[in-house]
């Protein structure tokens, strides 16, 4: 499957700059990404529901690359199209964006289809969905 690229995203109007940056709205993005983060890192939750931990996860991540945009001055309409603008515009963010599509399938895939994950799945993604959050999380703050 061929993924959007930047160009694709501005041309179908699906990537918009805005030319505000909205501080604001970062802000409370950052504030609801601790929000979900305290409650999907409760242990209990983990291997019992992995796909919806690796979902809520998915979300805290899309959430986090929203507030970059936004802070840029940019909305994007799709996720994918919402990746597309970090892997060009934030090569120095150093996360990988090839990991942040294949979450983006598998979310779909739980969203959409109805797919269940494994705890294992869980397991083998944890770490560096956490790594990912947290990089994000530290390119915000210095950036706010």
């Amino acid at each position: 499957m061929k993924r959007k690229e930047l160009e694709d995203c501005v041309k179908e109007n699906k990537l918009i700059e805005t030319n505000y940056k909205d501080t604001g709205l970062a802000e409370e993005l950052l504030n609801l990404v601790q929000h979900r983060l305290n409650f999907w890192n409760k242990v209990e939750f983990q291997n019992e529901f992995p796909s919806l931990v690796l979902e809520g996860h998915y979300e805290i991540i899309k959430e986090l690359a929203t507030a970059i945009l936004a802070l840029d001055g940019w909305n994007a309409l799709d996720h994918e199209c919402l990746f597309a603008y970090l892997k060009n515009k934030k090569k120095d963010l150093e996360i990988d964006f090839d990991f942040l599509l294949e979450l983006k399938d598998t979310r779909n895939s739980i969203g959409y289809r109805g797919v269940m994950v494994s705890a294992n799945t869980w397991t083998q993604n944890k770490l560096k969905i956490q790594i990912t959050i947290k990089t994000m999380q530290e390119y915000m703050k210095n950036k706010l």
